[in-house]
């Protein structure tokens, strides 16, 4: 009955035709209207610095991602400079990751295959079809949007939660935190984000953060 209610909203919400940005808007009809730009996107790309707990193990390391819808996501360490320039390659479709250069091995951080790399695409999984289980306005002024995703079957602090924060005027992601039984085992914030758009489009790359 709740995942049939929430169904509901939603399709109520798309047919309402609200504009993105609106400041009377509510976080639900913002968080439809993130979905549809970023659906609209050929790709982004954005600096991204990681923290992740894989065990009793906390790495920190950066990356330079270039997300693409069709074709291939690419995904290159900046910092350290011990792994500086390992490049992982996703291609669509595809769960396995390519590297160029040595192995970037941090382990599972849940037991569906997610990694510390590969939530790169998993946080877009989540943007493009996730369910959206709570949406609110956060920040100083209430300029950031906070998404949170999650099995729909799932009760709160249980299975793996995305947590995505989107700067309200722009959409940009502004930040990912991905937990596990109610324990965060990564966290991920974006810098530079710049948006591709698809070839019907018109324009050039919008930085959006």
């Amino acid at each position: 009955m709740r995942k049939a209610l929430s169904c509901v909203l939603m399709m109520t919400l798309m047919l309402s035709g609200c504009q993105a940005g609106g400041m009377g808007e509510s976080p639900e009809e913002a968080a439809l209207a993130v979905r549809d730009a970023y659906q609209d996107m050929a790709g982004w790309s954005a600096g991204v610095e990681v923290t992740a707990a894989v065990g009793d193990k906390v790495f920190d390391f950066a990356l330079s991602a270039q997300w693409q819808r069709e074709g291939e996501t690419v995904l290159t360490v900046t910092a350290p400079e011990l792994l500086h320039g390992i490049t992982a390659r996703i291609a669509k479709g595809e769960t396995l990751l390519e590297y160029d250069g040595a192995g970037v091995s941090l382990g599972l951080l849940d037991g569906d295959g997610l990694t510390a790399v590969s939530a790169v695409t998993g946080v877009m999984e989540q943007i493009d079809k996730g369910y959206m289980a709570q949406c609110a306005w956060t920040g100083e002024g209430e300029q950031l949007l906070r998404i949170t995703c999650r099995d729909p079957e799932r009760e709160p602090n249980t299975g793996t939660e995305y947590v995505l924060t989107f700067e309200r005027d722009s959409w940009a992601l502004r930040s990912a935190e991905v937990s596990v039984d109610g324990v965060t085992v990564l966290t991920a914030n974006f810098s530079n984000f710049t948006m591709e758009l698809k070839a019907d489009d018109t324009g050039d790359g919008t930085n959006m953060g």
